[in-house]
């Protein structure tokens, strides 16, 4: 038996948006929606997921072009249609206040929603991101994403994450490394190998995006938490979320929860006993029996 069930929606473009389901709707509990990195998908909140559905819903969907959810016209792969991705999938939930963990890229597209939809927010879990990305991170991200990767066995991704991600991650055990990998690659039975989960065209849209001349206020994002409660997750060896950064923040939100982990990179799992107990308790300090 799983702890979740499995389910699509189709976007208003016609995508299928894939996502999971863990846990049911009950009392004062409020939803959780977890939205993921650039790259990731629905897995990498699995062993988080299992634990919040013990007492609530949780929702975690796969983005446009990743894991489950179908590959689209790369031009889709932008905030905007992720955005539209997410309030649709809140509406054929009926959900209508949630508390939305994102990481990295899902950190900022939950910015995003405090603006979008902000009495839908009742809090917010911010993982390893902020406003300002440092300039050792994006060059990290957009060398590695849309590159082909293969690998004849999973045990063999794994070995290959670790060489090149260990530093981020020094404590993590060989089963870390499998869980991650598994997460990461998909069996591809025609080539007879594993490749990456997502759609390699990711790199397209990014080069595109990079053309443009807009560039989004994220501050001006981060100002619209003011009145949501939010916690902060700081991998202290990110090169993604700096200090200078993480100060900037709770100087602007003075009452944001900061959780520090001190051997971790970019990005925690969430689950690491130095921040589990925090944010299961800052989830729960969210709940309002008014709210279902």
């Amino acid at each position: 038996m799983t702890d979740y069930s499995e389910h699509h929606f189709t976007a208003q473009d016609g995508t299928r948006i894939y996502y999971r389901r863990y846990g049911q709707r009950g009392g004062s509990a409020l939803p959780v929606l977890c939205i993921g990195g650039l790259t990731r998908n629905s897995k990498d909140f699995h062993k988080l997921a299992t634990r919040l559905g013990q007492d609530r819903l949780v929702l975690c969907p796969d983005y446009r072009g990743r894991g489950q959810s179908d590959r689209a016209d790369y031009s889709t792969y932008a905030p905007g249609s992720y955005l539209g991705d997410i309030m649709h999938l809140l509406t054929i939930e009926g959900v209508h206040r949630v508390v939305v963990i994102g990481t990295s890229l899902g950190g900022l597209m939950a910015m995003a929603l405090s603006v979008a939809i902000p009495s839908a927010l009742a809090g917010l879990v911010i993982n390893d991101v902020g406003p300002d990305i440092s300039a050792d991170g994006q060059e990290r991200i957009l060398n590695y994403v849309g590159v082909d990767q293969r690998h004849a066995t999973l045990e063999d991704a794994a070995a290959a994450m670790r060489q090149t991600y260990g530093r981020a991650f020094p404590d993590w055990t060989e089963a870390d490394w499998m869980t991650n990998a598994d997460g990461t690659y998909a069996y591809d039975a025609a080539a007879g190998n594993w490749r990456l989960d997502y759609d390699l065209a990711l790199r397209d849209a990014l080069a595109e995006q990079a053309k443009s001349s807009f560039r989004p206020d994220v501050w001006a994002l981060f100002k619209g938490l003011r009145h949501i409660p939010a916690m902060l997750v700081h991998g202290a060896l990110s090169d993604v979320l700096k200090v200078e950064t993480v100060q900037r923040m709770q100087a602007a939100k003075p009452d944001l929860q900061l959780v520090t982990l001190d051997n971790r990179g970019h990005a925690p799992s969430l689950t690491e006993p130095g921040c589990l107990p925090h944010l299961l308790t800052f989830v729960e300090s969210c709940d309002d029996p008014g709210n279902h």
